[in-house]
Formats: C-alpha cells, sequence, structure tokens
C-alpha cells in the first residue's frame, strides 16, 4: 500500500525532505513547530523576513542555543509569572526539533512530559489528594439528610401532583 503524504511546509520533518522516508518521529518534529507556534504567536514561514529568520524552527534553535528565547516568544506569555513552565515547553519543543530523528523523543515520552509540566503548574492542593483531610474538613458523613418543610408546597406535593397528572 502506497501513501501519499502531504504536509506544510515549515511543519515537514527535514529527514523526510531528504530522504522521503516517514518515520514515527517525523510526527514528533510537527509536533514541536506546533508547541513553538503556541509559545511565539508567529507564523512557521515568514517570507517578509530576511532568508535567515524565514523559518520559526531556525530561528527558536537558534534562539535557544544564544539563551535568548525571551525574545522570541510572544509578549502575553513572556510576560506570565511562571517562567519555568515556559521555559520546560521551550526545551521539550527544542527536543522534538532535533534534526537527526533517532534523538527526538516519542510522542508518549512528549504526552508523558507535557503531563508532568502540567502538574507543575497545579495548585499543590490539587496535586496531592488525602481523602482522610477531606472527611475533616468536610465533617463526618451521615447516613441521613434532614429536610426542614417550611412551605406548603414541598417536593412530596409536586410528587403527588405528577402522579395525580398522569406523568
Amino acid at each position: 500500500m502506497v501513501t501519499l503524504v502531504q504536509g506544510t511546509c515549515g511543519y515537514l520533518d527535514p529527514e523526510y525532505v531528504q530522504s522521503c522516508q516517514l518515520t514515527d518521529k517525523s510526527d514528533v518534529y510537527s509536533f514541536g513547530v506546533v508547541l513553538l507556534e503556541l509559545l511565539t504567536c508567529k507564523p512557521v514561514i515568514d517570507f517578509d523576513a530576511p532568508e535567515e529568520e524565514r523559518s520559526l524552527s531556525s530561528c527558536f534553535l537558534s534562539a535557544m542555543k544564544e539563551k535568548k528565547i525571551h525574545e522570541l516568544l510572544d509578549d502575553k506569555i513572556s510576560c506570565e509569572d511562571d517562567m519555568e513552565v515556559i521555559m520546560k515547553v521551550a526545551e521539550l519543543a527544542k527536543e522534538c526539533l532535533n534534526m537527526k530523528g533517532e534523538e527526538r523523543p516519542t510522542m508518549k515520552e512528549v504526552a508523558e512530559e507535557l503531563d508532568r509540566i502540567n502538574k507543575l503548574k497545579q495548585h499543590p492542593w490539587e496535586q496531592v489528594y488525602h481523602p482522610e483531610e477531606k472527611e475533616t474538613l468536610l465533617g463526618e458523613p451521615s447516613d441521613h439528610i434532614e429536610i426542614e418543610h417550611t412551605g406548603s408546597f414541598g417536593l412530596e406535593k409536586k410528587a403527588e401532583k405528577g402522579i395525580a397528572i398522569g406523568r
């Protein structure tokens, strides 16, 4: 079976462009480009930029190497309080964009890393669940519920009315 590969310039795995061989890691490269778009809010290919700055991937890898990633990040992202999380996503994107496919993580590893990064962002109370603390805070569980009836039209009347009407 032959599969026709389609892709958009800028997202294609450089190894695929050279060899016409897709691997499991080809999608990892493309996902790394998507991460870049999220971090920078820039187009993947900018034809109006000078030739050496047209590829977002190349600019990003260069900025990471020179430790100037802040210059490339979108303003809304770079002013966030939690730069640790943003830098971890940038590091993950860098790994995904490795020119050698065998040196890229698998998609499973990417998903696991994103899960770890997501847990960094959670409030400390959300990270650990201790049922006994919840029970202490909420009081002892009750086997019965007390309902105070102050009006003349309680649940019992609604149920009787529904049955009488033929619901």
